[in-house]
This record gives C-alpha cells, sequence and structure tokens, in this order.
C-alpha cells in the first residue's frame, strides 16, 4: 500500500467497525501521529452529536488515495461500479436501466440490497494495488 501522502490532502479510508472491505468514507489527513498512524477527520460522517464531523486515528493499511475521477457515459446491467451512499463509496452492480428517467437500480453487493440511484452518484470500481489504480471489471466477495 504504497502512497505518497500530504496533510490537508484527502485519503479514503476503510472503517473495520462497519465490518466490511468494500466501503471506503472520504476524510481529510490532519497529521500524523507517528509512523503510520494517521489523525483524519470524515467529510460526510459525523461523531455522536450528530453535528461534529468524526475524527478518528487510523494505520496506514485501512487509507488508500482517492481514486482518479474517470468519465464515464453510463454502466450496462452487470457492471460492477461504486455507489456513493451514506457518506462512503460501496461496491455495486448494476441491475436495471431505466433510460427514460437516466436512474440506475444497484445491488450493494455485501448486503445484496437493491439501491436506485442517478450516475453522478456512481464511479467506476477501482481498486488500490501495488501503487496504483485498477480498473476492476468484475469482483468475488
Amino acid at each position: 500500500m504504497v502512497f505518497t501522502y500530504v496533510l490537508g490532502g484527502d485519503l479514503e479510508v476503510l472503517l473495520p467497525e462497519v465490518g466490511f472491505s468494500v466501503d471506503y468514507f472520504v476524510a481529510t489527513l490532519l497529521f500524523e501521529i507517528e509512523e503510520g498512524i494517521f489523525y483524519i477527520v470524515f467529510h460526510h460522517l459525523f461523531d455522536d452529536d450528530g453535528f461534529t464531523y468524526l475524527r478518528e486515528v487510523v494505520p496506514i493499511e485501512q487509507v488508500r488515495p482517492c481514486p482518479p475521477y474517470i468519465v464515464s457515459s453510463g454502466f450496462s446491467v452487470g457492471d460492477l461500479a461504486d455507489v456513493y451512499l451514506d457518506g462512503g463509496w460501496w461496491v455495486c452492480r448494476v441491475a436495471f436501466f431505466n433510460p427514460d428517467s437516466g436512474w440506475y437500480d444497484v445491488v450493494l453487493e455485501v448486503f445484496d440490497e437493491l439501491v436506485s440511484t442517478t450516475i453522478v452518484r456512481m464511479r467506476l470500481h477501482q481498486q488500490w494495488e501495488e501503487g496504483r489504480w485498477v480498473i476492476v471489471l468484475d469482483l468475488i466477495l
């Protein structure tokens, strides 16, 4: 998991207490506590008070850089993608597309749950492997 990080820069963080390995939450790196241990603040997750952005101490094994934005003209049924939901990016598979409305029905891979969304809340699924981003077309969980 080699990458260059910048204090004040954005990262994606895997939260083990959520219990899954396919959901990432965007956060800003506030500072490095010690080598490989970061203090971060999440962009869309809140503390118990519901108003303060959640801050956590996380090891480098739980972080990765934010993936590059790749323009997509759309997704087809069966495509693997990420959908932005509840403050994080979740791996999903396209189940249905309504060309009249532009809405997609996607199945969250972890929950086997159907969610409706638009393309603006979707991205190509990419994985950080050996210091580079790889577009993943299929995933076995």
